[in-house]
């Protein structure tokens, strides 16, 4: 298979816009929510308050007790806008942007020039290097190589923080049979549940399946296409966001 993809996915996002904008938080545990309230949840967390179990809509007061030295910090949009469009700069710089994913993930193509997988890792180096230099030393990313763009998002999610991963043919199926069906886009808690009521209950069964299997499941050829993304084909996603 051909190494089509490089995704590119900013570790604790806003946590790290503010890390970078105030030093004095720096190495701290920090939660990121909408207003300055005990009552509001946290929108996001540094990752060494999510080290201590503070995540994504952990209530302030829940997130104190798990982690009582956390600062609280409300979210600046205009900040995280503004970082966002500074670091797209940068990866332009060495490789287009083919999709912006969300305000801390971009999907980039390796074909035009990076296929080799010594250069895709090169462009990926390039890539941390100039956004340490010119962007700040806390705006760290992980970085997945692979045929697609969905195994590029789970090699980007298997090393964290600051990661670096290539999926290639002899990575292919063993580097995702540990992990957990929902970590794949396209499946979330009710097609999880669809297919463990199947026996699917593993990466490993859902990498076995045939494709007339998964086609009964997802009730059409959304199944058929899940099984050549498990396998590298470079069959796109339902839904692109962003494409530009």
């Amino acid at each position: 298979m051909a190494l089509r993809t490089l995704a590119v996915d900013f570790n604790s996002y806003f946590a790290s816009c503010e890390m970078q904008e105030r030093p004095e938080l720096r190495g701290r545990p920090v939660g990121i929510v909408p207003v300055l309230a005990e009552t509001t949840c946290c929108i996001a967390a540094s990752r060494q308050a999510k080290a201590r179990g503070v995540k994504v809509g952990t209530g302030v007061a829940e997130a104190r007790a798990l982690c009582p030295d956390i600062v609280i910090v409300q979210q600046r949009p205009a900040l995280y806008i503004g970082y966002h469009r500074r670091l797209l700069a940068e990866i332009e710089a060495c490789i287009h942007v083919t999709a912006i994913k969300s305000i801390d993930e971009v999907e980039c193509d390796l074909t035009a020039t990076f296929a080799p997988r010594e250069k895709a890792m090169a462009v990926a180096r390039q890539i941390k290097d100039r956004v340490a230099r010119h962007v700040g030393p806390c705006l760290t990313s992980s970085i997945g190589i692979a045929p697609n763009w969905l195994l590029a998002k789970l090699a980007s999610d298997m090393q964290k923080p600051d990661g670096l991963v290539v999926l290639d043919d002899e990575d292919i199926p063993q580097k995702l049979l540990a992990l957990d069906m929902t970590d794949i886009s396209g499946i979330g808690p009710r097609m999880d549940h669809r297919l463990k009521a199947h026996g699917i209950d593993t990466v490993a069964k859902l990498y076995g399946a045939t494709k007339a299997t998964l086609r009964g499941i997802w009730g059409g050829v959304e199944g058929e296409r899940m099984h050549g993304r498990l396998r590298g084909e470079n069959i796109p996603l339902t839904h692109q966001e962003h494409p530009i």
